[in-house]
């Protein structure tokens, strides 16, 4: 078949290696001059497939009427007149109940470790360069509550296939050595040691090479795609934005891989999917022999601490502020702050910051597969986990894609869970 893909970010570009590996002729058009200039640009690095459970549970609600009045929270939802964003907050809310939140936990983490299965044959078969570590995340706590309610957590995951090990600080600070200096007071960590990490713009953009040399993959960049057209139920064409308007037809099958575009698009095709933009944060800084060798998770400030070759990354934070993609002082000072407090012999030199829009789904997990249209195909709204999740939900897209039975259950991953049709 003849295949279109919206977007070459990471689940862009893992969707055409898919697809084109299987002999499929795959073209990728995408609005930036290169591959993994936006969400897949500087993201906070870790593959944490043990990482399972939604923004929307029972603990964060309680938190979220606190979070509200705090320009630097680690969640910060601002009220705005958007109706898609009223929509989307509102069905995140319902997400928050414990059964909804245990479903949605399940499907994640049952997609987190296929997708670790479906990284390690992509690393083999392609052997791309990324920085890739495999020494496990380690997530730590300095209060007692939060501490005692992830080991719960684990225990729950544990009976899904993924187990985890809580540590005391001691052990904490044998294991990653660097965090002994932290101002803060650890009551204690918990360790996966399934769980990776790796820089997903070298990975994006050497794939994308990869892709391109060995089966043909036509990338098409500066391609601002102002909106697909369907006739009787199937895309016909793609209209490109320009002093000329130019349409790309002739395909058989197209992806939506365009983020928190996606949703935009999807409108004009009279189809409502919950997928709003998620405003992440990052700093980059040079790396240091205090730097940690372990990606740390710091719980209280929801960041991540990721060592990429010769870089450190600092990540967190979450922002629903539309589509404004604005890098803000206040967002970003936290970030600084978390570093110097876990790691404060680690110089902070030449510093960069950066700011994202995540595709979030309200209750977590992606939208992968079919929609109602007969020849448009999802693989996004992944969220933070675009990174994680994206070598599993490619391999997952291209068996539907060739009409072939999936290796696992594709249950709380459809379109139609939240779709509204306009």
């Amino acid at each position: 078949m003849k295949i279109c893909i919206l977007g070459a970010g990471v689940l862009g570009v893992t969707s055409a290696y898919e697809l084109a590996k299987r002999g499929h002729e795959v073209t990728v058009i995408e609005r930036q001059s290169a591959p993994a200039n936006e969400c897949s640009f500087a993201n906070g690095g870790q593959l944490s497939y043990s990482h399972a459970e939604p923004w929307a549970n029972p603990h964060v609600f309680p938190k979220l009427f606190k979070w509200a009045f705090q320009e630097d929270a680690p969640l910060v939802l601002r009220p705005s007149a958007d109706p898609h964003m009223l929509r989307w907050g509102l069905l995140f809310l319902l997400n928050c109940l414990p059964s909804k939140a245990r479903a949605n936990c399940e499907t994640m983490l049952r997609l987190g470790l296929y997708s670790k299965q479906k990284m390690a044959e992509l690393r083999a078969d392609t052997k791309v360069e990324f920085s890739f570590l495999g020494n496990g995340t380690l997530h730590v706590f300095d209060n007692q509550q939060s501490f005692d309610g992830a080991r719960r957590h684990a225990e729950f995951q544990s009976k899904l296939g993924c187990d985890e090990t809580a540590m005391t600080p001691e052990e904490c600070f044998k294991l990653e050595p660097t965090l002994a200096n932290t101002t803060k007071k650890l009551v204690g960590g918990m360790y996966a040691p399934i769980d990776e990490s790796g820089d997903i713009h070298f990975f994006t953009v050497n794939l994308a090479k990869y892709c391109a040399e060995k089966y043909g993959v036509k990338f098409l960049y500066n391609q601002e795609i102002a909106r697909l057209h369907k006739t009787d139920n199937r895309i016909t064409h793609v209209e490109i934005e320009g002093q000329h308007r130019d349409y790309m037809a002739g395909f058989d099958a197209y992806v939506m891989a365009m983020g928190s575009h996606s949703a935009v698009q999807l409108r004009k095709l009279g189809l409502y999917v919950p997928i709003y933009p998620m405003k992440g944060y990052s700093i980059s800084f040079n790396s240091s022999e205090h730097s940690p060798k372990v990606s740390i998770t710091d719980d209280a400030a929801k960041q991540v601490y990721t060592l990429l070759g010769s870089r450190m990354r600092v990540a967190g934070t979450a922002e629903f502020a539309g589509y404004n993609e604005e890098v803000r002082k206040v967002r970003i000072d936290p970030l600084k702050r978390g570093m110097a407090e876990l790691f404060p012999k680690a110089p902070m030199e030449e510093l960069t910051e950066w700011a994202c829009l995540r595709p979030s789904t309200p209750d977590g997990p992606p939208i992968i597969g079919k929609t109602p249209i007969g020849n448009l195909f999802m693989n996004t709204g992944h969220g933070t986990l675009g990174w994680t999740q994206g070598a599993g939900s490619s391999r997952l897209l291209a068996d539907i894609i060739d009409n072939k039975p999936t290796e696992i259950p594709l249950s709380g991953l459809d379109i139609e869970r939240n779709l509204i049709k306009l």
